[in-house]
C-alpha cells in the first residue's frame, strides 16, 4: 500500500513528493529547524571544582593534636542517648566516650551523639563491640574520630581494627594517607561533619585506641605494635585487667603485667592510656575520666 500525504488540497503518493530534489531540500530544513541546536543539548557549564585538600595536610581531630603537644587529654562517658546531656558533658572534656560496648544505645542513636559532640567542639569517639566491619563502619560514617576496640588478644583483632577504620588507596595519583585499610565509602554525616578534606584525611585523623584486658592481651602486647602499623593508643583498661587475672591495682602480679604493657606502649612510640585516676603514672597521657580525678590508682582495693 503507498502512503499519501496532502498537498495544496491534493492528494499526492509520498514517491512523488520525495522525487523532487526542491521537496527533499525543504523537508530537511524542516527538520533540521524542528531538532534541538548542538548548543542547546550540552548541559550548562559548571563552575570549577576546588581540588580536595592535599592527603595529610588536615587535622581535624584536636585530640591528636594536643598528644603531639605533650598535653594529657581527658573525656566524659556517654552511656545515655540524652543529646542535651551530651552537650553538658563536653564542656571542659577533649574528647567524648560514646559507650556501645556495654550500653544499649542504638546507632541511630550514636549517630545523632556524633553530630552533637562535633558541633559542641568536642571530639566523638566510640567503643565498639569488636573490631568487626559492620560497627567500625557506622562508627565513623557517623562522623567518629576515634576508635576504641575492647578487649584484644591477637594480632588479627588489631589489625581488623585498623582496616575497618582506614580508607584504602582512592586514587593512584594522589592517595589517601598511609596505612591503607578495606574501609568502604558509604555516605554518612561525617565528611558534614568535618569538611571537604574529610575523604583524603580521613586515614590520618582516625584515632585507633586498643584496650588490653587480659593476661593473653599482655603477652601480646608486642607483637601486636610490632606486626601492626597505624595503632594510635593502647589502654590498660583497670578494671578488667584485675578481674581477668583475678587480681587487683596495687598486687605486685597486676602491677607487673601493667608494667609490661607500659613499657612496649612506650618502647613503640604509642600513647599510653589509663583511667583518670592514673594521671599521675609516669608515661600515661590519655584517660577514661574527668581531669578531677581523686585518686591516683595505686591503692589497692
Amino acid at each position: 500500500m503507498t502512503p499519501y500525504v496532502h498537498s495544496r488540497g491534493m492528494i499526492s503518493p509520498l514517491s512523488q513528493v520525495f522525487s523532487k530534489p526542491l521537496a527533499i531540500a525543504a523537508l530537511a530544513a524542516a527538520l533540521l529547524a524542528l531538532a534541538p541546536s548542538a548548543s542547546a543539548q550540552q548541559p550548562a557549564a559548571k563552575g570549577k571544582q576546588e581540588p580536595l585538600p592535599a592527603p595529610g595536610s588536615q587535622t581535624f581531630n584536636t585530640v591528636i593534636t594536643k598528644l603531639k603537644e605533650g598535653k594529657q587529654v581527658f573525656c566524659n562517658t556517654l552511656t545515655d542517648p540524652d543529646l542535651e546531656a551530651a552537650k553538658k558533658a563536653c564542656v571542659g572534656q577533649d574528647y567524648i566516650w560514646i559507650e556501645m560496648q556495654h550500653a544499649p544505645i542504638t546507632w541511630r542513636e550514636t549517630q545523632q551523639l556524633i553530630k552533637v559532640i562535633a558541633e559542641a567542639g568536642c571530639i566523638p569517639f566510640v567503643r565498639v563491640p569488636s573490631a568487626n566491619v559492620g560497627d567500625i563502619q557506622k562508627a565513623t560514617d557517623a562522623g567518629a574520630l576515634g576508635i576504641i576496640v575492647p578487649m584484644v588478644e591477637t594480632v588479627q583483632e588489631a589489625r581488623n581494627a585498623v582496616m575497618f577504620s582506614k580508607f584504602p588507596i582512592g586514587h593512584r595519583n594522589y592517595p589517601n594517607t598511609k596505612p591503607w585499610g578495606h574501609r568502604s565509602s558509604g555516605g554518612g554525616q561525617a565528611a558534614s561533619l568535618w569538611g571537604s578534606g574529610y575523604s583524603t584525611n580521613a586515614n590520618n585523623n582516625i584515632f585507633i585506641m586498643l584496650q588490653i584486658e587480659s593476661p593473653a592481651g599482655v603477652g601480646m602486647i608486642d607483637n601486636i605494635l610490632e606486626e601492626v602499623p597505624g595503632i594510635d593508643a593502647v589502654m590498660v583498661a583497670s578494671n578488667d585487667f584485675g578481674l581477668h587475672g583475678g587480681d587487683r591495682d596495687g598486687d605486685a602480679s597486676y602491677n607487673a603485667r601493667e608494667k609490661l604493657v607500659r613499657e612496649s606502649v612506650l618502647a613503640h612510640g604509642k600513647t599510653l592510656v589509663g583511667p583518670s585516676s592514673w594521671q599521675d603514672r609516669p608515661g600515661y597521657k590519655m584517660f577514661q575520666g574527668r581531669r578531677n580525678a581523686t585518686s591516683t590508682g595505686y591503692e589497692k582495693r
